[in-house]
């Protein structure tokens, strides 16, 4: 299929529609269980709050993507975009606690259209430019999760409300911009049907591959541990040092601006010198420690240092894994491979933010941290244990012995992995 030449407006929107994604969720997050409190809230029940947000983009990711190649990426996208303004309306207009879940609910499943703008930029690049495209959505998943914290600081004396109608209105400027300036691609593809089709059996075969069964194990726990820390550091910063919603919005933006740097910045030269295999263990080590520190201190400089170590070392781990397993997975099957991770990710966002809370509730405010640097002292033990990339000449324990697959090279863009708290 020859694909058109396509101008930089659509793929700006693409930005665009990725971009509010992530402000809105980070404009909501620093805010939410000082929020949720006021209405009676525990820590439990902010983590499923939390929980409940990603639950929504696990169900809607694949259901938007697969309907976006039977009916049209722009209905679609137009259909999420009006369902992320409607939550955060929600969000706007809640009195009860139900209306936080209920606002969570919709705007999850509104924000879990990365399958659709990743289908879209597929359909309207060619094979030389889509490595530059997929880029965009990773620079509007950096950028998006840096300022949205900040505009929730800023926006934070407006009261916790009206922050929900200021992250409506950035989703519905989204909306009418995309309505009137985005085209419908004149080729589409069935490229989100071809990265959901995936049978059981095949997820099976993946995580009992000894060779993908490390990395995909130390995916699922950075996630579930990063996740632990996200669903109660407002409530611990709120006992511990009596931080306002204005203070805990600039410490995620402090948070989000160390793992970007590090992810954009200085990843690829360290991968370079030293390799994938020992920047994990570096990654895990520092993620433990980080964790480790920050319920451990009464002095504000110290639990930023502690948060520092945190996110340089989420930072050196997500990316560094995440190209081992592309680099271990089978060129043909490098696609499903990477799902499989994604899915895996998904579910210690699903699960972390309700051990945390509970956690928190019933075992003390250190304990989500001391549990989540346990499982990062796991994740550090394990990447010793991880398999080197092979030549790709040999065999790939997920295909038959016969296949003799190739070893993809690491991947140019896995923007979808790369922004934490979001799947």
């Amino acid at each position: 299929m020859t694909q058109q030449k396509t101008g930089k407006l659509p793929l700006l929107l693409i930005f665009f529609t990725v971009f509010i994604d992530l402000i809105g969720f980070g404009i909501i997050i620093p805010l939410m269980p000082t929020f949720a409190e006021h209405f009676g809230a525990n820590p439990l029940i902010v983590g499923l709050l939390l929980m409940s947000y990603s639950l929504m983009q696990f169900i809607f990711t694949p259901f938007w993507g697969r309907l976006s190649d039977n009916v049209g990426r722009r209905p679609i996208l137009l259909v999420s975009l009006a369902a992320s303004a409607a939550g955060y309306l929600i969000w706007g207009f809640s009195g009860s606690l139900f209306m936080l879940f209920l606002s969570r609910l919709v705007a999850g499943a509104g924000n879990a259209n990365l399958s659709v703008a990743q289908a879209y930029i597929a359909d309207v690049t060619t094979a030389e430019n889509r490595a530059k495209g997929m880029g965009l959505i990773g620079a509007a998943f950096g950028l998006g999760f840096v300022l949205g914290p900040a505009i929730g600081g800023l926006c934070s004396q407006l009261g916790q409300n009206n922050v929900g109608f200021v992250a409506a209105g950035f989703s519905l400027l989204d909306l009418v911009l995309t309505y009137f300036f985005l085209p419908e691609p004149p080729n589409r593809s069935q490229v989100a049907h071809e990265r959901f089709k995936l049978e059981p059996s095949f997820y099976f075969r993946t995580v009992a591959d000894s060779n993908l069964r490390i990395p995909l194990a130390i995916f699922f726990i950075s996630t579930f541990a990063f996740s632990n820390m996200e669903a109660t550091l407002v409530l611990l910063t709120e006992k511990r040092f009596h931080f306002s919603m204005s203070d805990n919005s600039w410490m995620f933006t402090y948070i989000g601006f160390l793992m970007v740097m590090v992810q954009g910045g200085l990843i690829g030269r360290l991968s370079k010198k030293f390799g994938e295999i020992p920047l994990i263990s570096v990654g895990t080590a520092l993620v433990s420690v980080g964790l480790l520190l920050t319920p451990a201190t009464s002095s504000v400089v110290v639990l930023y240092i502690a948060l520092a170590v945190l996110a340089i070392g989420s930072g050196i781990n997500n990316p560094s894994n995440q190209s081992i397993l592309s680099r271990l997975a089978t060129r043909s099957e490098v696609g499903g491979v990477m799902g499989v991770g994604q899915s895996l990710s998904t579910l210690g966002r699903i699960l972390g933010p309700v051990a945390g809370g509970a956690a928190f509730q019933y075992c003390g405010d250190s304990s989500p941290y001391v549990l989540g640097a346990a499982a990062m002292v796991v994740a550090f033990v394990l990447s010793f244990f991880l398999s080197r990339p092979v030549a790709q000449e040999e065999e790939s324990s997920v295909k038959p012995a016969a296949a003799a697959p190739e070893r993809i090279a690491p991947a140019s863009s896995l923007a979808e992995n790369n922004a934490p708290g979001q799947s």
